[in-house]
């Protein structure tokens, strides 16, 4: 109860740390599956919860839609992050998203005066959305255009 009272936890990843702390003692097994249970019967655990307040929170951190599903998945949250936005009653606009996480990291355009350093340049940009997880769609035109105006 004290790790809920914190936070939302999908049942996964409680189980995971319930493990971690008593994983050794005789009959973890059965005790945390009757106990993980109750907890869900009670509407104490949910995974539909943790998987909605996980997408507010990672969407408040300008996480894009490839890394939403990877986090959610590495959480053990079968659901993709429409639904779980949906639960959430999040509407995003990846484009507007994409453009102030980009700002927010490269506030000027590309102003290298070398062919090459250009080149690095854009290449570092491209690959820090991505590992943001935007799609290409997203930023390219970031890129070429920072003021955003691709409309």
């Amino acid at each position: 109860m004290d790790l809920l009272a914190r936070r939302e936890h999908g049942v996964d990843e409680l189980r995971l740390k319930l493990k971690r702390r008593f994983g050794r003692e005789e009959d973890f097994e059965t005790i945390a599956t009757e106990q993980l249970q109750r907890l869900v019967d009670e509407d104490l655990l949910s995974d539909t919860r943790f998987a909605a307040a996980m997408v507010r929170q990672l969407v408040n951190k300008g996480i894009g839609p490839r890394r939403l599903d990877q986090e959610l998945r590495s959480k053990g949250i079968k659901n993709s992050w429409q639904d779980c936005a949906a639960l959430a009653d999040l509407e995003v606009d990846w484009f507007r998203q994409a453009q102030q996480v980009y700002s927010k990291k490269f506030p000027g355009p590309i102003n290298e005066p070398n062919a090459d350093e250009r080149r690095r340049e854009w290449g570092k940009r491209a690959r820090f959305m991505q590992y943001r997880g935007f799609e290409p769609d997203h930023f390219m035109g970031l890129i070429n255009d920072p003021s955003g105006n691709f409309d």
